[in-house]
């Protein structure tokens, strides 16, 4: 299927690993140039230069506002307009402290890394998609916004928030020709997760509890966001895709 993505100017956060360097590298092959941005500069340059051509690679604290300007300003002065945004970056979730033991830094932790990132990243492409009145915006989501996982309140709060967010957004953005959609995986194994995946039992378990019976690949969630960010999608709009093997049937 052609995507129609070359030449799309993309930016892509957490680029250096997991989800994002998935992405990244899908839309690349697909032709669009990438700017791919992560808090680990030297990890995401050297993951752009892997994937080459016009893709570029830039350092992003997602929850500073300063920086989301500077990255948006340079992205267009150093490749074009930007067409298309995937949030995906944000942090891993802390110790399972439960509702009365989490403090408020971790709290915070949660909040700004995922849900203010994703608002901080859409208010600065936003100005520039309506005045051309184009844009694909996909935010990374989890299944955990359903209250799927006990015991990480911040981390559930905050994808909560961000499918929220992703439905408000997507109204304000359709009348201006902008698709704001937002992707929730189950268990997947990425560099986040294989910690915990590696403990005794742990890979069986989620097998086990998954209704395809595989643990799921980077691969199997970015595909679902590419496909998101081109116009093959141009219909979808506020949509929440599911990519967890059947854990979040209802």
């Amino acid at each position: 299927m052609d995507l129609s993505l070359d030449g799309k100017v993309a930016i892509v956060t957490g680029a250096a690993s997991g989800f994002g360097r998935a992405v990244a590298t899908i839309l690349a092959a697909e032709g669009a140039h990438v700017a791919g941005a992560d808090i680990n500069e030297a990890g995401v340059t050297a993951v752009m230069k892997e994937l080459g051509g016009a893709c570029r690679g830039y350092g992003l604290d997602v929850a500073k506002r300063d920086q989301w300007t500077d990255l948006a300003r340079r992205v267009r002065e150093d490749i074009g307009e930007i067409d298309i945004l995937c949030n995906i970056a944000g942090p891993a979730p802390g110790p399972v402290s439960g509702h009365l033991d989490t403090d408020d830094d971790e709290w915070r932790r949660q909040i700004d890394g995922h849900l203010t990132g994703v608002f901080l990243g859409c208010q600065t492409v936003l100005p520039g998609m309506m005045e051309r009145r184009y844009g694909k915006i996909v935010n990374m989501c989890s299944f955990t916004a359903h209250g799927t996982v006990a015991n990480i309140p911040g981390y559930d709060a905050a994808f909560g928030g961000i499918l929220a967010y992703t439905k408000d957004l997507a109204r304000f953005a359709a009348p201006h020709n902008i698709n704001v959609n937002c992707v929730s995986p189950g268990n997947i194994e990425t560099p986040m997760t294989k910690g915990w995946l590696s403990e005794p039992g742990a890979y069986e378990r989620v097998q086990a509890n998954t209704p395809i019976g595989r643990v799921g690949q980077p691969d199997d969630v970015a595909a679902w966001v590419v496909f998101l960010a081109s116009d093959r999608a141009r219909h979808a709009v506020g949509i929440e895709i599911n990519v967890s093997g059947g854990q979040l049937i209802g």
